[in-house]
Order: structure tokens, then sequence, then C-alpha cells
């Protein structure tokens, strides 16, 4: 349960922060409909063999169907979030990665998943204008691409810049003690910082994964992890299913009743509308 409260907690974090940046752009969506254009791309992100990306559009286009806001300054949002997200996620690896080469332990196969999740995040963030407006044209967006303009003022403002950064610093915290919860629960004690590489490398996992919503290879990926990190087999992928039953099973049906009660069809048909138009599909 506490796990479980836990994961609620990090999406309403994740809602907060999204209308703060929205604010700051001049777009206002109410916090409850943020809160369920991120349940509703979970959703996605648990269908689709979409590595995040899909459940990244549900989320802009449930925002342009309650809004009507230019969907080039609903994506510039999200890359601002993409790139304040990026430093806690650094940090966190950092930390995590430090204790485990203190502690003597030396999992190679979780540093080498670690040093390519960093090569990534700074790639990503060196070269995130070049890499929106390949995903703007793709998609077919028509408004005026202003991305590197548009994002540089969101980031100029260091308030906001950082508000945001420690917004999704409190969700990574909340992210590792959920995991810390779920190993509790199945009886495994061990550093909490062991749980913050976890953390990181599920979401190198998840990113990874072709499958719908990693489905088998998440699994199989971060019971590895936790084995590698000291669990044994059969503890580790225990912890592994309360996970997955609250962030795949819990989050999906949530996410389902969003879809099917709030806006969500509507930003559903744009979303199949623009794979097909655009030839950009979940695969």
């Amino acid at each position: 349960m506490l796990a479980l409260l836990l994961y609620l907690a990090s999406v309403l974090i994740y809602a907060v922060r999204w209308v703060i940046v929205l604010q700051r752009a001049g777009v206002r969506l109410r916090l409850w409909d943020s809160m369920a254009a991120y349940l509703a791309s979970i959703l996605v992100n648990n269908i689709t063999p979409s590595a995040r990306a899909g459940g990244e559009l549900m989320r802009i286009l449930y925002a342009y169907v309650k809004t009507g806001a230019p969907l080039v300054k609903l994506l510039n949002t999200v890359a601002f979030e993409r790139i304040c997200e990026s430093i806690p996620v650094i940090a966190l690896a950092v930390v995590s990665i430090a204790e485990a080469l203190l502690s003597g332990d030396r999992p190679l196969g979780v540093f080498l998943g670690f040093a390519l999740i960093v090569i990534a995040t700074i790639v990503g963030v060196k070269y995130w204008d070049r890499i929106l407006a390949v995903a703007a044209k793709r998609l077919g967006f028509d408004d005026q691409l202003d991305t590197e303009a548009s994002v540089r003022r969101l980031i100029s403002d260091r308030g906001l810049f950082a508000t945001t950064i420690a917004l999704s610093a409190l969700v990574w915290v909340f992210d590792v003690l959920r995991l810390y919860a779920a190993a509790l629960a199945v009886g495994w004690e061990a550093p909490l910082l062991r749980f913050a590489l976890a953390s990181v490398m599920y979401l190198v996992v998840g990113i990874l994964a072709i499958t719908p919503g990693g489905l088998g290879i998440v699994e199989g990926g971060l019971t590895a992890v936790f084995v590698a990190l000291g669990a044994e087999p059969s503890v580790a992928l225990a912890l592994v299913m309360i996970e997955r039953l609250i962030s795949y099973g819990f989050a999906s049906l949530i996410g389902l009743l969003v879809v099917v009660i709030g806006g969500g069809p509507q930003a559903w048909t744009l979303l199949k509308s623009r794979w097909r138009r655009t030839g950009f599909t979940p695969r």
C-alpha cells in the first residue's frame, strides 16, 4: 500500500510540475486535467512499443484537446521538463554508482547500462533542439517551430528552472522509496542507494524495451538488476512483480478509465490520425 501511495504521489507531482511550466508558457491547464493527461500517457506507454514517445504525444494531445494551445508550445514545455529532469537523473546515478563502488560491489552490467543512459542523456540535452525539430517535422506540426528560443526562455527563468528540477528530483526520490518499500514487503533489506541505482536502470530497461509496455523485457531486466545488487532470484522476481502490478497493472487500469471518461477519446483519435498521416507509428 505504501508503494502504491508513493506511485500516486509521483503522478500528482508530475501533474503539478507540468501545470506550473504551462502557466509560465502562457497555457492554463487544470491540475486534474494535467494528472489525467499523465495517466492517459502511461496507458499509451503500457500498450504500445513506443519507448515512452507515444505517451508524451498522448499527453500533449490531451492538453491540446483541453486548452486549444498550439501543439508546438505544448511540445516545448515537455522538452523543458526533460532537460530539467536529466539533472537529478544523472546526479542520482552518479551517487548510487559511487556507493556501489565504495562498498566493493562491481556489477559490470549495471555500470555499463548506467554509462549508456548517461551518454544518451547528455546527447539528448545537448542536441534537444535538433531532436525536437525532427520529431515535429515527422509529426506534421504546422506551427512555426521556434523550439530553441521558446525553451531557452523557459530555462532563463531561474525560479521556474529551479522549481522544475526540485519537483523532478522529488519524483525520483519517491521512485526509490517505492522500490525500497516493495523490497521490504518481500523481506529484502539493502542500502537505500542500491534502489537508487535500480531506479535509474529501470529507466534504461524501459527505454530499450521494444515490446508493448516493455512486457517481458522489463521484468527480466529489472530482476537481473536486483540479483546483481544482491537479492536472491526468487526475492528479486517477487519485488519486480509488485512493482509491475502497480506501475503497469494499476496504472493502465486508471489510465483506461481516464481515456474512457475524460478527454482521452479525442486525444487518442488525434494521436492515431497523426501516426497514420505521417507514417510515424508506435512501431
